[in-house]
């Protein structure tokens, strides 16, 4: 559509009937480029700004945004918004007499009449919208409309009550659809202020009345807004939360959901059964849970990232690695492999291990992260941890690199490794002592660790001699590594007068966290950062959550690699790596 002059785009205006505000973009640029009077190309430029502004929820939002960029801003009206007022004055049309007014209300120039005028222009134009429930584009937009009169009426103190039971009085009527109601419902009350405890009450009752008509769609919007209005009136909230888990499990049962799917909703049905305090529900709930597991296939996907810089500087550290490993393998003796392990830049730094990448496309879908047993996390969104990364594609070759090495030299081995610990770490102190019965107490480290190790140096053996890999001779090992590794690590900060234990509110003692372990004060004096947190990507949930997995049996056979076991060991020299002084 075309327009000849500017009192043609404003009888346009006033003669637009549609639910929403058009889209004027084009019309007012094809008569901006007709127009030769400058002043008029001012005006049109003016009334651009204004269609290109949106006001949802009382704030103007701009069309775009660039960076720092912003279009429209409100700078652009560089009249002192004259033209903006005369216009307010001057339109009949109450959807646009509104919109003028509310941006005037939200300029520099906002004086209190603006947004009464606005709010009287609102109100008359939802009062003289003619429209039936099954018209959801105009359901849409009166919402919107009365979401901007509500937030100015709150804002203003200027008729509230009248505009809050003007709502009211819709509830029971056919114009608006349940969405809509819903919507208004839970925008009143989370936006307002002072709402008196009768219009929530109103709410409250009107919602629970019609639970049993509602439509699937909207039906958790409104036992959620039920467990929301319960809440503002001190009401019990179990119902509504048993009825939101009845809900996720009918949502499966009639859409025939498998999958991980499935198991999401068994998960939000298991959440509300809990807050409902249903015990009956919650275990039924969790064994479905548990059975849906086996329905869920995660298959992997591995995808190569190609660039020549990168393939280039990859080659030139791998070829310098091997060259270094080779000397230290023909020029040093087993001390001084251990102490390339203990020493040397093997891991990331520790500031690594909170980075997140996000590649872009992951902004397009809906993420749901599973741990090793299937499980949602909630402490994962989906990113990439450069860590890992680092990790899986340089550490864990360097390492499997010098005990190839070392194990085929002969330098490195069971024995070799026991007599490191025994010498050079502070497991090789005695640590028992005689009991009031004369009975020794207390541990010798170096036999508690000898079987995991024994075990490990004995499968590796074999397999270097088969060119095979047997994952299940690898299960013993890696087992009991993993839970001595806590004893030690208490071990420690038992003799370094760190605290092991706290005392809980009922005056029971209780074992402090790993977690809390490694973040003690007296323990990150004397280890390392960077060791702190290769401890945490090993045993915490920031990574491979060894201690986790295996104290749960989370793990299956394919789960036990001799790469785990590198990683341990070379846990276990850096730990070790200290001196101690024995009671």
């Amino acid at each position: 559509m075309d327009f000849k002059n500017l009192d043609e785009y404003y009888n346009y205006l006033e003669n637009d009937t549609n639910s929403d505000y058009l889209d004027n973009r084009e019309y007012i640029i094809k008569l901006r480029n007709i127009s030769e009077d400058e002043k008029i190309k001012k005006l049109l430029s003016y009334e651009l700004f204004f269609s290109d502004f949106s006001i949802v929820e009382g704030k103007q939002i701009p069309f775009c945004q660039l960076d720092l960029n912003i279009y429209p801003n409100l700078e652009l009206f560089d009249d002192n918004f004259d033209y903006i007022k005369t216009r307010a004055n001057s339109v009949k049309n109450q959807k646009y007499k509104a919109k003028y007014y509310h941006l005037l209300w939200l300029s520099p120039r906002k004086h209190i009449d603006f947004a009464k005028q606005a709010i009287e222009s609102y109100l008359l134009l939802l009062q003289n919208t003619s429209f039936t429930e099954d018209e959801n584009l105009q359901c849409y937009s009166f919402g919107n409309y009365y979401k901007n009169l509500f937030v100015l009426c709150q804002t203003v103190n200027y008729k509230k009550d009248e505009v809050i039971q003007y709502f009211v009085s819709l509830l029971e009527s056919d114009k608006l659809n349940d969405f809509t109601k819903y919507s208004l419902m839970e925008f009143i009350v989370e936006h307002g202020k002072k709402i008196n405890s009768s219009i929530t009450q109103i709410f409250f009752d009107y919602s629970k009345k019609i639970l049993e008509k509602l439509d699937s769609s909207v039906l958790e919007s409104y036992l959620k807004l039920l467990v929301i209005l319960s809440q503002k009136l001190e009401l019990p909230t179990n119902e509504f939360h048993e009825k939101l888990g009845d809900y996720h499990i009918l949502q499966l049962k009639t859409e025939k959901i498998q999958g991980f799917i499935a198991h999401r909703y068994y998960t939000n049905a298991l959440e509300e059964y809990k807050k409902a305090n249903n015990k009956e529900k919650i275990e039924q709930t969790a064994v479905l849970l548990e059975q849906a597991k086996k329905t869920i296939d995660l298959k992997k996907v591995f995808f190569e990232v190609k660039n020549e810089k990168i393939n280039e500087a990859s080659n030139i550290w791998w070829d310098f690695t091997k060259k270094k490993i080779d000397y230290l393998m023909k020029n040093g003796n087993d001390k001084e492999i251990y102490e390339y392990l203990i020493l040397e830049q093997l891991f990331p730094k520790a500031d690594v291990l909170r980075e997140e990448i996000r590649p872009v496309m992951l902004d397009l879908v809906y993420i749901i992260t599973f741990d090793i047993n299937k499980n949602v996390s909630k402490n994962k969104s989906g990113v990439i941890n450069p860590y890992s990364v680092y990790i899986n594609n340089f550490s864990i070759n360097h390492i499997g690199l010098v005990f190839l090495k070392g194990i085929k030299s002969g330098k490195i081995s069971f024995e070799s490794l026991i007599e490191y610990l025994k010498n050079n770490s502070w497991y090789g102190q005695d640590f028992t002592y005689l009991d009031t019965n004369s009975e020794p107490q207390g541990f010798n480290w170096i036999e508690l660790l000898s079987p995991s190790l024994q075990s490990f140096f004995v499968q590796t053996e074999i397999d270097i001699k088969t060119n095979s890999h047997n994952q299940q001779g690898y299960i013993l090992a890696i087992d009991s590594l993993v839970l001595k590794f806590e004893g030690l690590l208490r071990e420690f900060s038992r003799k370094i007068g760190a605290q092991t234990i706290e005392i809980k509110e009922n005056s029971t003692e209780e074992r402090i966290k790993f977690d809390k372990l490694l973040d003690n004060e007296k323990l990150r004096a004397l280890i390392p950062e960077d060791d702190i947190a290769f401890f945490k990507f090993l045993f915490m949930s920031d990574g491979m959550n060894l201690r986790n997995n295996i104290a749960h049996c989370f793990f299956t056979t394919k789960n036990y690699t001799s790469t785990i076991m590198l990683l341990l060991i070379v846990a276990l020299l850096r730990l070790g790596n200290y001196k101690i002084c024995s009671n």
